[in-house]
């Protein structure tokens, strides 16, 4: 027979207390075992339930406290204390759909219950819903204005809406009660930033210890990083941002969700910082400005000229990092004779960019070029590689590499040239190019006309981004494709059963304009451009992609503004890549944008059979939608002036006879296009890496050509 022994609790209160006791030693794992005893032996205990799941969270078991507490989900939405526990355990494990559920009965329970408002108003925050936060900001302050937490949330949440004024006075109100508080203080100085006023931003960043310092430091380095988060700005050990750059990824991340409101002030400044850096030959990193600078009004002879100034910067960062790149006319112990092909790609998990890869490699001469594809994907997967196996020499995952490593690895598969597919994606790595992998460097694409000295080697272009009488001279080493520099790999099929434009959820009589375009791509002159066209055109609607609540909120605001009414925007609903194709064939006409076109949405719209219109400008971000166009056979709708794209849509929306026959003619001639002739294009880039290879292994410097059509 079994003895229990004399010290073993009998029921669930008995095991609580022994919890208790060993949760009071410190003995975590043993407080565990006897909380579950004592839940085992009363399932519907909230108490033993919670203790459970304190327990769990402390020992870094989240999922399995949030499991404990859902064994009581029940009892503890009958009190306010019990759904926040509920909620927080919920929100954790990242189920914020039961969490806010959750947060919403304990304040329906108590309303002034303060751990659920503060709560929701970081969850409303997190996905900008910033009246909603500062809602909660406001209310948790008026209960307890003496908790410092609270003045720092509201501070936060008026920063989020951009509300920099508003913000650096609740930060005023709170030094005076807290003025010794860190998180006020740092905010301060950063908030002042934020707000333009870079003299009083020094001042008080002047003022900190060598403590407070180190925190501001380590504050901001999560401050910017969403600002940067595509654009990859890295901060030297122990550099700290100075005001100017804090208030430039303020309006740099404002114009992600289509806020152009401080676009004029950014470039009056950007121009101060590159007057600065060209003045005192002082550089800075500035692989940011070079990409936003493309929706700003800045000329490209500007734009080159920071582009000089971030790779300077970058080289400066880079020095000794590896031994300097050999030259070699025949690399040491290589067999294979074909020309070896580097590229570093997008992310194999983004499946639109993995498949154009994929289609791509497949049309590439394998007998005469060994292509070894380099990803950044991130916790790659087995299939990412494999589907590209069939057509590369080598498929190697850089994405746990530092530049040094990743550089370093692609120097032992010797290439001849080395392809960054990469440039201003989230995966654009440009250290790696300046420490020199192969004697030929290129970008497949640059948004930019003009080619600096270094890193890469050519710039590719086409016959339309650098037309005929063009002196290329200050471009330097340009190759010219024939038709256009755009590769057009994007095939994929749409869905079928698409076939009216309720289910598209489009107006059934409507002239439908359309531009899919990331909202980062769009710019201020180009929607006012598009207003323009809706106040001529009182039939028309203006189709947009399914952009976040934030961005579609702007592009009201800016329609309100320009007179046309909010119901004319209509933006799509989330669909799948495949049903977003078979709707975009219920356009009448795609807009391009003026200052960086939409290329991608541009190829999609007419593989899909719309006619589009663009406007030529002077940089190849704003050239690449005319290349496209008239690769697709319709050059007539390449304008040279925004007055002459705003004439010619006015017409077209006003003639719809002219529309259907541009529609046809796209259609008639798209077997001839030599956009959708990918074999070909493919060719032409095969015929310009051969040149380049050519030069190279005879010792010749890069130089300007162009490229025969195939």
């Amino acid at each position: 027979m079994h003895n229990t022994p004399p010290d073993t609790p009998q029921d669930s209160p008995g095991w609580m207390q022994r919890g208790a006791q060993l949760h009071a030693q410190g003995r975590l794992e043993q407080a565990l075992i006897a909380f579950e005893q004592a839940l085992a032996l009363a399932p519907d205990d909230v108490n033993a339930a919670s203790a459970c799941a304190t327990l769990l969270s402390a020992l870094s078991r989240p999922v399995a406290a949030y499991k404990a507490l859902l064994s009581v989900e029940a009892s503890l939405l009958q009190t306010a204390d019990g759904a926040a526990n509920l909620a927080i355990a919920a929100e954790s494990c990242g189920d914020l759909a039961r969490a806010g559920m959750a947060y919403q009965r304990a304040l329906a329970l108590d309303p002034s219950h303060a751990r659920a408002l503060n709560n929701v108003g970081l969850m409303a925050a997190a996905q900008g819903q910033w009246e909603a936060a500062l809602d909660c900001a406001r209310k948790c302050l008026a209960q307890d204005p003496g908790h410092a937490p609270y003045h720092v949330n509201l501070s936060d949440y008026l920063c989020g809406a951009r509300r920099y004024t508003e913000a650096l006075a609740a930060l005023e109100a709170a030094a005076l009660r807290f003025p010794h508080d860190l998180d006020v203080r740092i905010r301060g100085a950063a908030v002042l930033a934020f707000n333009g006023d870079f003299d009083k931003s020094r001042e008080a960043s002047l003022r900190f210890d060598a403590d407070t310092l180190a925190y501001f430091r380590d504050f901001l380095g999560r401050a910017i990083a969403p600002a940067y988060l595509d654009h990859k700005l890295r901060l030297t050990q122990g550099e700290l941002p100075d005001a100017r750059q804090l208030y430039c990824g303020q309006v740099y991340e404002a114009m992600t969700v289509c806020d152009w409101r401080e676009n004029e002030r950014l470039t009056a400044t950007l121009r101060q910082m590159l007057d600065e850096c060209l003045r005192t030959g002082r550089h800075r990193d500035w692989r940011d400005a070079q990409f936003y600078g493309l929706m700003l009004d800045m000329d490209e002879n500007e734009l080159a000229q920071v582009r000089n100034v971030s790779v300077a910067k970058i080289s400066e960062s880079l020095k000794s990092a590896l031994p300097p790149f050999a030259r070699r006319a025949a690399p040491v112990g290589r067999r294979d004779e074909r020309i070896q092909i580097g590229m570093t790609v997008q992310s194999l998990r983004d499946e639109r960019h993995a498949h154009a890869l994929k289609r791509q490699l497949a049309l590439h001469d394998t007998s005469r070029f060994a292509l070894h594809i380099y990803s950044p994907t991130r916790h790659p997967e087995l299939e990412h590689a494999e589907m590209l196996k069939p057509h590369a020499a080598s498929v190697t995952e850089i994405a746990h590499m530092s530049d040094v490593e990743a550089a370093g690895r692609m120097r032992l598969d010797q290439l001849d040239v080395f392809v960054d597919m990469t440039f201003d994606t989230a995966w654009c790595r440009p250290e790696i190019p300046e420490l020199r992998v192969a004697p030929v460097q290129l970008r497949q694409l640059t948004w930019h006309r003009h080619n600096p000295p270094r890193p890469c080697d050519y710039n590719m272009s086409d016959r339309f981004v650098h037309p005929d009488g063009l002196d290329l001279a200050p471009y330097g080493a340009i190759v010219r494709l024939p038709h256009t520099c755009w590769l057009a790999a994007h095939g994929e099929a749409p869905e079928e059963g698409w076939d009216s434009r309720e289910k598209a959820g489009l107006p059934a009589d409507a002239l439908v304009l359309c531009a899919t375009v990331p909202s980062v791509m769009l710019d201020a002159a180009s929607f006012a451009a598009w207003m323009k066209i809706l106040r001529s055109l009182p039939d028309a609607v203006l189709w947009l992609p399914a952009y976040s609540l934030a961005i579609a909120a702007n592009l009201v605001r800016e329609a309100n503004a320009a007179g046309v009414h909010e119901s004319r925007l209509i933006f799509t609903h989330r669909l799948t890549r495949a049903q977003s194709l078979a709707c975009l064939k219920h356009a009448d006409l795609f807009l391009d944008t003026l200052r960086f076109n939409a290329n991608l949405g541009l190829e999609d719209a007419l593989r899909m059979g719309v006619p589009a219109l663009s406007c030529a400008g002077e940089s190849m971000a704003s050239r690449l939608g005319g290349s496209i166009i008239r690769a697709a056979g319709l050059p007539q709708c390449v304008m040279q002036s925004r007055p002459a794209y705003i004439a010619e849509a006015l017409r077209l929306g006003r003639d719809p006879r002219a529309l259907q026959q541009l529609r046809q003619s796209l259609q008639a001639g798209k077997a001839a296009a030599p956009l959708f002739d990918l074999a070909a294009r493919v060719r032409e880039w095969e015929s310009a890496w051969t040149v380049m290879a050519e030069r190279s292994r005879a010792g010749l410097p890069p130089a300007a050509f162009d490229v025969v059509a195939a």
